[in-house]
């Protein structure tokens, strides 16, 4: 089924009989966005609120000592382009957002660590 953006009125495919495209979104994250916003939009436009709503509730300091237990319940989903990770130069670019999930610094030094590279040596 077509629909258009209710934000940028973009048209965009969803099948919602056969489960849409933006079911791939973390459920916990889906009942932070509010209803309103988050009702049709197309991928951009839900990443994009996504991101904004994960600055704002969830990622709200500069270095993490722990993960937020909203980041915890994500922590087994599946990945999602433009959210947990982006590519560069044929290298995936993990997000503060795919680092928050995973719990703890890895020590390998990430660009986006948002644990302050604790575990780098």
């Amino acid at each position: 089924m077509s629909k258009i953006c209710e934000q940028c009125s973009t048209n965009f495919s969803c099948e919602a009989a056969a489960g849409c495209w933006c079911m791939d979104f973390p459920p916990v994250l889906s009942g932070l966005l509010p209803r309103a916003q988050a009702d049709c939009l197309c991928p951009n436009c839900l990443l994009q609120l996504t991101q904004k709503v994960i600055a704002e509730q969830i990622d709200t300091v500069e270095v993490h000592t722990e993960s937020p237990s909203v980041a915890q319940q994500c922590r087994d989903l599946p990945l999602i382009e433009g959210l947990d990770y982006t590519v560069d130069e044929g290298l995936l670019i993990f997000s503060r957002w795919h680092h928050l999930k995973r719990g703890t610094c890895c020590g390998n030094g990430c660009r986006h660590c948002p644990y302050g590279h604790v575990n780098v040596n």
